[in-house]
């Protein structure tokens, strides 16, 4: 399974700067990549740890702002379609033949 993590925050007033950069880390070290701006991504292997990990990011959350996620199945990301650009390099080395199913 797979997280994407849409947000869209604040950032004129220092305090709203401050809280973008904490949930920006707060991402970063929970494993999540950037798949472009404000959208990151994360792979999991089971439902029940989806629930956990918006339980984590429910921590992190920032004062104000817009933030949503949705887990997809592994097939139903590699279906995804990229219309204009390319994939992003986290994109191709974090697929889903570089973990191991148990």
């Amino acid at each position: 399974m797979r997280l994407i993590l849409f947000f869209d925050l604040p950032s004129k007033e220092d305090y709203e700067k401050k809280d973008y950069r904490l949930f920006h880390n707060a991402l970063i070290k929970n494993g999540y990549v950037m798949m472009q701006f404000s959208v990151y991504i994360k792979a999991t292997n089971s439902n029940s740890k989806v629930k956990r990990e918006i339980e984590k990011i429910r921590k992190y959350i920032p004062r104000a702002g817009n933030i949503r996620i949705i887990s997809v199945t592994e097939k139903q990301y590699n279906n995804m379609e990229v219309i204009l650009g390319h994939k992003n390099i986290n994109e191709i080395y974090n697929n889903s033949k570089r973990y191991i199913k148990i």
